[in-house]
């Protein structure tokens, strides 16, 4: 039998897989997130134990105070109740809490080795042609304002003289991303650890930045400082495109644009422990987490052209 075979012939389980929807409820995500989590354990501990590396998100934080938050911690103790509602990625975020909690009781009952890293955004490839996560809501949203050539006059909630604040997007390319998950896997041989992967840069590099560089790059993005007026006028133009382009955009996700950000000065969750990994491993081109960059999104501009989305 497959299983069989498996469970007496492989080494180590790197567990990428999930239902990645943030609309669904956690009872629709619990199948194939949790008891699919489930499987993979019983697959680790069946004939020979067998480390685990599993692909959790940064929504795991997002029900704990940034302060009570600890990157390489229990997340049993961290983050011991999850509240189940219908708020934005709920479904999803727990779904990822429970499969860390599963692998945390496993490695306390059998000695299982887990090393588990929680990303934001995953962006595109740096090099390659047309990798792009077409329907992930970061490529939806360069699409969208590419096609309907509007733009907020800002993502984020503005100071207290109506001013733009400084703000960070939170996402790392998808080679650098795997370059460091195989990296710190290969060494996570026995214990449990936990890795926040995640851009921590106060660099002022965030959504606004990026439409001042299709602007640059001569794309004529408008901006309308009514943030209000700009949504009605983005879902109708979005309404209105032929439906190839219509299913890739943001449309369905508009509901997480329908107030202003609050600006986030680096990472929305510790990422001292990774970045340090990071720096001692040498990953990546700068052997460090790289800054996102105009010529980045310059990519995704490419990209979409060249998938016939813009």
């Amino acid at each position: 039998m497959t299983w069989d075979r498996l469970a007496h012939n492989v080494d180590q389980i790197i567990h990428p897989a999930a239902l990645v929807n943030h609309v669904l409820p956690y009872s629709e995500e619990f199948g194939p997130n949790v008891v699919g989590t489930a499987e993979v354990i019983r697959l680790a501990i069946t004939a020979q134990i067998k480390p685990v590396t599993y692909l959790s998100t940064v929504a795991v934080a997002m029900s704990v105070a940034a302060d009570d938050f600890v990157e390489d911690g229990d997340i049993r103790d961290i983050s011991p109740q999850r509240p189940v509602d219908s708020s934005y990625a709920n479904g999803y975020a727990n779904s990822k809490w429970a499969g860390e909690v599963l692998l945390r009781e496993a490695h306390d009952l059998c000695g299982l080795p887990v090393a588990v890293f929680r990303s934001d955004m995953i962006l595109a490839h740096t090099r390659y042609a047309g990798q792009l996560n077409v329907p992930d809501a970061f490529t939806r949203l360069i699409q969208s304002i590419l096609v309907t050539g509007i733009a907020p006059g800002s993502f984020y909630e503005r100071d207290a003289n109506g001013r733009p604040q400084r703000a960070h997007y939170d996402g790392l390319p998808v080679d650098f991303v795997a370059e460091a998950v195989v990296t710190l896997a290969a060494s996570t041989t026995d214990g449990y650890r936990s890795y926040d992967v995640m851009n921590p840069y106060d660099d002022g590099v965030s959504l606004d930045t990026f439409v001042d560089w299709l602007n640059d790059e001569g794309k004529d993005i408008a901006r309308i400082d009514d943030h209000e007026a700009w949504l009605h006028r983005f879902e109708t133009a979005l309404t209105a495109l032929p439906e190839a382009q219509r299913r890739h955009s943001v449309l369905p996700l508009l509901d997480a644009y329908r107030k202003p950000e609050r600006p986030v000065r680096g990472a929305l969750a510790p990422a001292e422990v990774f970045h340090a990994a990071v720096r001692a491993a040498g990953v990546g081109a700068e052997r460090d987490i790289p800054h996102l960059t105009r010529e980045l999104i310059g990519k995704y501009v490419a990209d979409l052209e060249h998938l016939g989305l813009v």
